[in-house]
């Protein structure tokens, strides 16, 4: 009895071993169902300096100082993936990275401060209109520094991990995450 009891428990060991897990088309194309995935996420400070010297006809100058902060956030859109971005050959899956994006762009209106104005002569202080054109030169600023910061590279690079665990923990042994060429890319930050 012991023996045909341990003889049926290692037919059955070794039977399941020998099964490989089946990915499912479904599944394969599941991490499209993610959306935009966002990989990462900084947070800028800006100083932004004016120097209004008026017309000819104003006497006296004025200066502003305004800090300020964005947070950004980039990422990959998996809803773009196509079929045809992705390749199947036994347990190796090939995918074709969607180009990184940039996901949003946040000024917090609380991060916002007026450090410093200094209005002398006849003129008037900042008005609420002037100081949105200043904070309007900081935000241009701030998206011109993204590019320098290397942004999307790091977004599209954490999203190539996440993308290799997301297809390893369905069961395949090599995946394979082709990036979009850099010169394919739309560096432009305009979300």
């Amino acid at each position: 009895m012991k023996n045909r009891l341990f003889f049926s428990l290692l037919v059955l060991f070794l039977a399941s071993c020998g099964d490989e897990k089946e990915v499912h088309e479904t599944e394969i194309y599941q991490i499209r169902s993610i959306g935009t995935l966002a990989t990462t996420e900084y947070t800028l400070g800006k100083i932004i300096h004016w120097n209004d010297e008026g017309e000819w006809y104003k006497f006296g100058d004025r200066k502003i100082l305004l800090s300020c902060k964005a947070t950004v956030k980039a990422g990959v859109n998996l809803n773009k993936i196509r079929e045809s971005d992705i390749e199947v050959e036994g347990n190796k899956i090939t995918i074709q990275l969607p180009p990184p994006e940039i996901v949003s762009f946040e000024m917090d209106p609380d991060l916002i401060r007026t450090e410093m104005t200094d209005v002398n002569g006849f003129r008037s202080d900042f008005s609420q209109v002037e100081k949105s054109k200043v904070l309007q030169k900081g935000e241009e600023s701030i998206r011109k520094d993204l590019k320098k910061l290397h942004i999307l590279d790091e977004a599209e690079q954490n999203a190539k991990i996440f993308i290799i665990d997301f297809y390893k923990n369905l069961g395949f042994e090599q995946v394979i995450v082709h990036e979009t060429p850099k010169d394919k890319r739309n560096t432009d930050v305009d979300h």
